[in-house]
C-alpha cells in the first residue's frame, strides 16, 4: 500500500508541475509578445519623430535663408536711400527742375504773425 500511496504522490505531483510549467510558459509567452509590440511601437514613434524633427529643420533653414535675403534688401535700400538723400543730388534734381539759387539773403522771420513767412532783404 505505501508503493501506490508513493506512486499516487508522484502522480499528483507530476500534474502540479505541469500546470505549474504551463502556467509559466504563458506567463513567459505573454511577456515576451509585450517586450516585442512595446520594442516595435518605441521604434516606430522614434521614426515619427525624427522625419517630423527632420521637416522642422529644413523649413528652418528656409526662414533663415529668407531672412539673409532680406537683410541684404535692407542693406541695399538703406544704402539707395542714403545716395538719393543726398544734398548734392537733392540740389541738382532741383536744378534740373527749374529752381534757382537764392541770391539775397533772409532779413527775418517774425514768430508774432499768425503765418510764418519769410521775408526777403530788399
Amino acid at each position: 500500500m505505501k508503493i501506490q500511496e508513493v506512486e499516487a504522490q508522484n502522480l499528483e505531483f507530476l500534474k502540479r508541475y505541469k500546470k505549474m510549467k504551463n502556467k509559466g510558459n504563458k506567463l513567459f509567452k505573454i511577456t515576451f509578445a509585450l517586450s516585442i509590440f512595446l520594442f516595435t511601437s518605441s521604434v516606430i514613434c522614434k521614426l515619427y519623430l525624427c522625419s517630423s524633427l527632420a521637416i522642422k529643420n529644413s523649413e528652418l533653414e528656409e526662414a533663415f535663408t529668407y531672412r539673409k535675403q532680406l537683410e541684404e534688401q535692407i542693406s541695399k535700400l538703406s544704402f539707395e536711400n542714403s545716395n538719393l538723400s543726398s544734398i548734392d543730388l537733392v540740389e541738382k534734381k532741383a536744378k534740373s527742375m527749374g529752381f534757382v539759387e537764392m541770391t539775397e539773403k533772409l532779413l527775418s522771420i517774425n514768430p508774432g504773425a499768425p503765418i510764418q513767412v519769410a521775408v526777403l532783404k530788399r
